[in-house]
C-alpha cells in the first residue's frame, strides 16, 4: 500500500504571478497542494500527513520585483482573519549581479511619518535595500517589512500561511493594505543578510544544509514529524531500506517521521521540518 513507504518524490502546485512564478514544493493548503505520483495518479500530500502540513514551502523566480509587504502574526491573523500569522526565512539559490532584496526599515519611523510617505509617493527612502548573492540568508518574522526584487531564485521556508498584506507596490495597479501593513508592522529595524552557517530554527521550523560527497546518513532533525529534503545542486540518490530515489537540482523528496536517509552521490540538500510548536 501506497502510504507504507517512506520516501516520496513530489511534484509542486505551479502558481504564475505578474513578477514570476512559485512553485509550492511542500503544500497541504486548499486548492493548492503539492502531490506525489501513485501508479501514475496524482495523490495530494495531504493523503500522508493526515492533516494540515505545519509548513508551506516555496521556490521563487522572480523576473520582476514583488510589492513591499508585511505578514501579521499569529494573534493577528487568528483574530483578523481566522488564519496562521506567517514567519518565514529565503535561502538565495541563484542572483544575478546586483540583484537584491528589502529587508526592513531604515531609521525609526512612526506610523504616521510612513503613511505620509506612502501618500506622498516617497516610501522607498525608507527602506532597507541590500545586495545578495547565492547561499545568502534571511529569516524574516511576522511584522517585518520586506520584498524580493527580480532576478533572483531563492527557496522560502514558512508558516502554512497565504496572508500578505500589500505596504506599497510600485505603483502597479493591484490591492493594497495600507492600513492593515501598518498594524502588524513591529519590526522597524533593518534586517541583515548573512552567509547560511548551515543550521537554523525558530519558533515554527528548523532547517540544515547538507553538503554530500559520497555516502553518508542523514537523519531527521526533529522527532515526529514529516521532513522535506530539498536538492539545491548536483544529483544522487535518497534511499530508505528497499526503497531508492534519483534526485537531482530541483527535486524534493518527503520522508516520513523518523525517517534516517542513506545520502548517496554530490549534491547540496536543504532539510527542511516543523518544530514542536508548530506541530501542537
Amino acid at each position: 500500500m501506497e502510504l507504507k513507504r517512506k520516501l516520496f518524490l513530489l511534484k509542486p502546485f505551479v502558481n504564475s504571478k505578474v513578477w514570476g512564478v512559485e512553485q509550492w514544493i511542500v503544500s497541504t493548503m486548499k486548492d493548492s497542494s503539492s502531490f506525489f505520483l501513485d501508479s501514475n495518479n496524482t495523490v495530494s500530500i495531504k493523503s500522508l500527513t493526515g492533516s494540515d502540513y505545519p509548513l508551506l514551502i516555496k521556490t521563487i523566480h522572480a523576473d520582476d520585483t514583488l510589492s513591499v509587504q508585511v505578514h501579521p502574526d499569529d494573534e493577528y491573523a487568528q483574530t483578523h482573519e481566522n488564519a496562521h500569522g506567517k514567519s518565514e526565512c529565503w535561502y538565495i539559490l541563484e542572483a544575478k549581479p546586483g540583484s537584491s532584496i528589502i529587508s526592513g526599515l531604515k531609521g525609526n519611523a512612526s506610523r504616521e511619518e510612513l503613511l505620509l510617505a506612502i501618500k506622498e509617493k516617497r516610501i522607498e527612502s525608507y527602506l532597507y535595500e541590500t545586495t545578495v548573492s547565492a547561499g545568502d540568508f534571511l529569516y524574516i518574522p511576522s511584522g517585518t517589512v520586506h520584498a524580493i526584487k527580480g532576478g533572483l531564485t531563492l527557496l522560502e521556508i514558512q508558516q502554512p500561511s497565504d496572508l500578505t498584506y500589500r505596504l506599497y507596490d510600485w505603483n502597479r495597479d493591484r490591492e493594497v493594505h495600507i492600513e492593515k501593513s501598518l498594524d502588524v508592522i513591529k519590526n522597524y529595524t533593518a534586517k541583515p543578510v548573512k552567509k547560511f552557517s548551515g543550521i537554523f530554527d525558530c519558533d515554527y521550523f528548523k532547517i540544515e544544509k547538507a553538503d554530500i560527497k559520497g555516502k553518508t546518513e542523514i537523519k531527521p532533525l526533529e522527532n515526529g514529524c514529516w521532513a522535506s529534503y530539498y536538492i539545491i545542486d548536483g544529483e544522487g540518490t535518497l534511499s530508505c531500506g528497499g526503497e531508492r530515489i534519483d534526485i537531482k537540482k530541483g527535486s524534493t523528496v518527503f520522508a516520513a517521521p523518523d525517517t534516517t536517509i542513506t545520502a548517496d552521490g554530490s549534491f547540496s540538500v536543504m532539510q527542511s521540518c516543523p518544530k514542536a510548536r508548530a506541530n501542537a
